[in-house]
């Protein structure tokens, strides 16, 4: 067990590698209009440079989860995220679009090292009972990053050309480089002998799908944070176009609701002191079904006033602060060896479907919260079949 000091330097560390995609997609979201104007293309084309992005994260995390267990974590995150900066310089000299949809990728497939090793890190790091109040505390600074990293861009357009915003981001990698080697414990360096070869990463995973246990409470959280990202997709439809709220005040709205996370995430912390991870899952996950439908059925009968849709909005941010970083203990719990691969394929799938989640906004979206409301829904009702349904033994 590390001393106070050095688990404060390690949950830092690993809240920013956390952190590494709300950083990479919501601090340049301000200067789409400057990159579109500069790279002679439309705002739809620049769409694809997220695109691509979500992609590599989703591919990135499912190879470098066996990279972390074959060679051990710090060796892969130098590499991977030595990766990350080079792209993200690349990204800052790009003459087209097409350009920066690449370079894009390559920045996801190298940052999602860094988001997938948090996980395998406390795994093996903390013991058992400590790690739901480690990745509490992780949750803060990964809760903070889409608050304040628009804010950042936008703070760094008015002083600089777009390219700066993806200089800054390199620089904040390699910072993160040096305190890697300087403060990260390594407890696992091999796990496997012998050459690496692509059947190590297709046995790795076949053998996750015999977890029953991994399987049951890595698709219930998976799923249920569809409603964070549903939120995202649908929270500038809803306010900006819907209730006709300003930029400014949108931002203000999105950090309220935001916020929703990170304090139930730090109020776990005091509720796992009397109450186990599995026991306050019970409680959270059915707590937001409900918010959700009565957000969906308010939106629906027209009586969804701007005030109660945030505080609803809240709430229901606030149960996946408590959902996220027990459910992630549980589906982890099994795991002795291969946790880096256990924790890439559960971001694997939660970025799939928050993607998918995301898209489904904008293409259904009706004009009104419903749209937005019944799909959180929609995720809150399978999230909760999967747990109680299928991992009824489990539980």
């Amino acid at each position: 067990m590390p001393t106070s000091a050095n688990r404060t330097k390690i949950i830092l560390i690993l809240g920013i590698l956390s952190a590494i995609g709300p950083l990479s997609i919501d601090m340049y979201l301000p200067a789409f209009k400057n990159i579109a104007s500069a790279l002679h293309c439309s705002q739809e084309e620049m769409g694809y440079t997220l695109s691509s992005f979500f992609f590599g994260i989703c591919m990135g995390q499912l190879i470098s989860g066996p990279l972390l267990d074959h060679f051990g974590r710090k060796n892969v995150l130098y590499i991977g995220l030595s990766v990350y900066v080079l792209s993200s310089i690349a990204c800052a000299f790009a003459t087209s679009v097409e350009m920066l949809v690449v370079f894009r990728l390559f920045q996801a497939l190298g940052g999602s090292v860094g988001m997938v090793a948090p996980n395998a890190v406390i795994r093996e790091t903390f013991e058992e009972k400590d790690r739901p109040k480690v990745m509490s505390l992780m949750i803060l600074i990964l809760g903070v990053s889409p608050i304040l990293a628009p804010s950042l861009g936008s703070l760094l357009l008015t002083i600089a050309n777009w390219e700066a915003i993806f200089l800054v981001l390199a620089f904040i990698l390699l910072v993160i480089i040096f305190l890697i080697k300087s403060w990260l414990p390594e407890k696992t360096n091999r796990e496997h002998g012998g050459p690496f070869r692509i059947s190590t990463i297709l046995k790795a995973y076949k053998a996750l799908f015999k977890e029953k246990e991994y399987l049951v409470f890595a698709f219930t959280g998976a799923i249920g944070a569809g409603s964070i990202f549903t939120y995202v997709g649908g929270a500038p439809l809803t306010f900006l176009t819907y209730y006709g709220v300003d930029e400014s005040k949108f931002g203000f709205i999105f950090a309220i609701v935001a916020s929703g996370i990170i304090s139930a995430s730090q109020l776990n912390r005091v509720v796992l002191k009397k109450y186990s991870s599995l026991q306050i899952l019970k409680v959270t996950l059915p707590t937001q079904l409900v918010l959700g439908i009565l957000l969906s059925v308010l939106a629906k009968l027209n009586l969804l006033s701007m005030e109660v849709n945030i505080g609803l909005l809240f709430l229901i941010m606030g149960c996946q602060g408590f959902n996220f970083p027990n459910v992630a203990t549980l589906a982890l719990k099994p795991f002795h060896r291969g946790a880096g691969t256990a924790s890439a394929m559960l971001g694997s799938i939660q970025m799939a479907w928050g993607a998918v989640c995301a898209t489904l906004v904008g293409l259904l979206f009706d004009g009104t919260p419903f749209t937005m409301a019944i799909i959180i829904v929609g995720c809150a009702v399978i999230a909760n079949s999967i747990l109680f349904g299928i991992g009824r033994k489990y539980i």
